[in-house]
């Protein structure tokens, strides 16, 4: 079975992210290769603002992964991207049905509700993404699975996943650009894609709010008797934080967030005396308390309080990161409060890749790697050889290929592969001429004038002349050579006899 593999793009607010990964048969997932690039204006809140920059920044990743050892010389041919960002939430909508009379609801039945649960949509400006089921009653008693109950009345409530067009069409607009056509796409919802990999299945049994604290957006996904209950995203992140400090101390941008990160704090302790340090904890506390707020109303306006959600807070993202954040979020909420991480067995082969530090993106790949079987990566097919071919040409040849040579087998090639071979006592090998040699003998003679005297025929003319006319054999061309000889140094004045030794 071939293996298959997984390319994913997330395109977030402060860094846009790409990450390859081969599939398991049971759907884990070993990470191969990743990448990252930081970006600054063009995302906004979650949202691609420039797409020409943008693409830039998503090809160049692309190309990085293609080129790592583990990924070449496969291409990306297909690609999952994220989406998420400003505007993304959730919208409660109900259908019902009556039937004839009790009948067995089947997933046609299920369809059908949501047909009719999309007509009932309230008109806006966002786009419905897809419907999701939250609860069912059948004959007035609530069901977990409906298909397969029995029933002639069916009430349903889904959650209509909706964003503002552009998150979805802005993606749509970045041209990828691989060796193979424009690759094939699909798109993940992010928060659904992280809560399956952060929550445990008990926090989403008893309840839990996911908060995913980014730089410019904040998610909260809230989940209760294993059901996903809402969504909703706010327009405000860590760079809110950022921004106070470049405003209110005429810091710039990257000295504010070096001191956020560096000496800032969520939460007074009461031991910093340092005037300064001071002064930069007072803006970053008092907007950090202002987004916990929010995240509590937040949950408060779909219907939840604390005490609803014994799993409390996690947290994940790069803004809760900051000192003392998650015990602010602790102490101001009064609810249960961690950090969020892996809870999958995640194989790591690249260097480099901290998996908390890269959960949006682990979270793509692995939702992808189990709810989907397409395959991102083409490799290149290497021919079979044919049954004449000798086997170690092939082989070299295959492994030229592998390494990107690709060279064409020539006319010359093709004849030298025809061409039989000699094994001489040297153990060297060397192509037979066209035409015929004559064979020496191999047993000793005794006379050698037998040889040199010898017919002139088909053995003794090596190049196959047989316009000799004063005898024939050996002898004859060297009685011709003597002529020629004698006849040359005549002209300079020497002797007729060339047998006379020489003084």
């Amino acid at each position: 079975m071939d293996t298959r593999y997984i390319a994913a793009i997330e395109i977030g607010s402060s860094k846009i992210k790409g990450l390859i990964a081969s599939v398991g048969e049971l759907g884990d997932i070993t990470l191969l290769a990743a990448e990252e690039i930081k970006v600054s204006n063009c995302v906004r809140y979650g949202r691609i603002s420039n797409v020409q920059e943008v693409t830039l920044h998503v090809n160049r990743i692309i190309r990085k992964l293609e080129n790592s050892p583990a990924v070449s010389p496969g291409k990306v041919s297909a690609v999952y991207l994220a989406l998420g960002g400003r505007s993304f939430a959730t919208m409660a909508v109900q259908a019902s049905t009556k039937l004839p009379s009790a009948i067995e609801i089947t997933a046609d039945t299920v369809e059908r509700l949501k047909r009719e649960a999309s007509f009932g949509l309230v008109v806006t400006d966002k786009e419905t993404l897809a419907l999701l089921p939250k609860t069912f009653n059948v004959d007035n008693t609530e069901v977990k699975n409906v298909v397969g109950t029995i029933g002639s009345q069916i009430k349903a409530e889904f959650l209509a996943l909706v964003c503002a067009p552009d998150n979805k069409r802005n993606l749509e607009r970045i041209k990828i650009e691989t060796s193979e056509q424009q690759p094939k796409r699909e798109y993940i919802y992010r928060p659904i894609a992280q809560a399956d990999l952060v929550l445990s299945p008990d926090e989403r049994q008893i309840g839990c709010a996911l908060v995913d604290f980014g730089a410019e957006t904040t998610t909260v996904s809230v989940y209760k008797n294993d059901v996903l209950q809402a969504i909703v995203t706010l327009p405000m992140g860590s760079r809110n934080i950022t921004r106070d400090l470049m405003v209110g101390l005429s810091m710039t941008e990257e000295n504010a967030e070096i001191a956020k990160s560096s000496v800032g704090s969520a939460m007074n302790t009461g031991t910093e005396t340092d005037n300064a340090k001071v002064e930069i904890n007072n803006y970053i506390q008092a907007r950090a308390g202002e987004i916990i707020a929010n995240i509590v109303h937040q949950i408060e306006a779909v219907g939840f309080k604390g005490q609803d959600l014994p799993g409390g807070l996690i947290f994940i993202g790069g803004g809760a990161k900051l000192s003392n954040f998650l015990k602010l979020a602790e102490a101001q909420t009064k609810m249960p409060v961690r950090a969020g991480k892996i809870n999958s067995s995640i194989t790591v082969k690249a260097n480099g890749i901290d998996l908390n530090e890269n959960i949006d993106i682990i979270a793509i790949a692995k939702y992808a790697a189990v709810n989907s079987d397409l395959n991102c990566i083409t490799r290149p097919v290497v021919a079979e050889p044919d049954d004449d071919t000798d086997d170690e040409v092939y082989v070299a040849r295959a492994g030229n290929i592998a390494r990107g040579t690709r060279r064409s087998i020539s006319e010359d090639d093709e004849n030298l592969l025809e061409d039989d071979y000699d094994d001489d006592d040297d153990r060297h090998y060397r192509p037979k001429k066209k035409k015929e040699r004559r064979q020496m003998p191999k047993q000793p003679v005794d006379d050698i004038d037998e040889v040199l005297d010898g017919d002139n025929g088909e053995d003794g003319d090596r190049d196959g002349d047989s316009d000799d006319t004063e005898g024939s054999g050996l002898i004859s061309r060297i009685n011709k050579v003597k002529e020629r000889l004698a006849s040359f140094f005549a002209d300079k004045g020497a002797g007729d006899n060339l047998d006379e030794p020489t003084e």
